[in-house]
């Protein structure tokens, strides 16, 4: 049996009711000795409906992710080289946001997503999760939630994203 990790992925993504696909998702599986000290990342992003640019930040949030968590450092924690990268992404979001005229168009107008996230390291995976894209673990025939919706419900009909990706 081999010591090393090892992954099976299957990727599907479809626009729905929407005009176009907001999504968007990827998979970096390292060679030694990344796969080691830093190990396999999977993500998954979803532009906010309201945004006409939300593929554009969830695509940005994806390729940022994937790549850049990657080129921290190997003494860093899995927690604070995820963090990092993501902190830095989100501020790159908001910034476009604010320099373009969507700053005026209200904040869940501009560069904003939902984001999920898994670092599988060794034997341990580390969840990343902000919004509504939903992490599951399928184990026996069922699906078992890992992550709760960030959600603000104003009524029993009425609920918003909270927080979202890019605010």
């Amino acid at each position: 049996m081999s010591s090393q990790l090892q992954v099976s992925v299957g990727q599907y993504s479809d626009k729905g009711r929407k005009k176009i696909n907001q999504d968007f998702h990827g998979i970096t599986i390292p060679k030694e000795p990344q796969i080691t000290s830093k190990g396999i990342a999977i993500a998954l992003a979803d532009g906010i409906s309201s945004s006409d640019v939300g593929q554009v930040a969830s695509q940005a949030t994806i390729y940022g992710f994937l790549q850049d968590y990657y080129c921290t450092s190997d003494a860093w924690s899995v927690k604070k080289s995820a963090l990092r990268v993501l902190s830095a992404t989100n501020s790159w979001l908001y910034s476009q946001t604010q320099q373009g005229h969507y700053r005026f168009c209200g904040k869940d107008k501009g560069y904003v997503c939902t984001l999920s996230a898994i670092v599988i390291k060794s034997t341990t995976a580390h969840l990343f999760h902000l919004g509504d894209s939903r992490i599951y673990r399928l184990h026996d025939n069922a699906l078992e939630p890992l992550t709760t919706d960030h959600r603000l419900w104003v009524s029993k009909e009425q609920s918003y994203l909270s927080p979202c990706y890019g605010y």
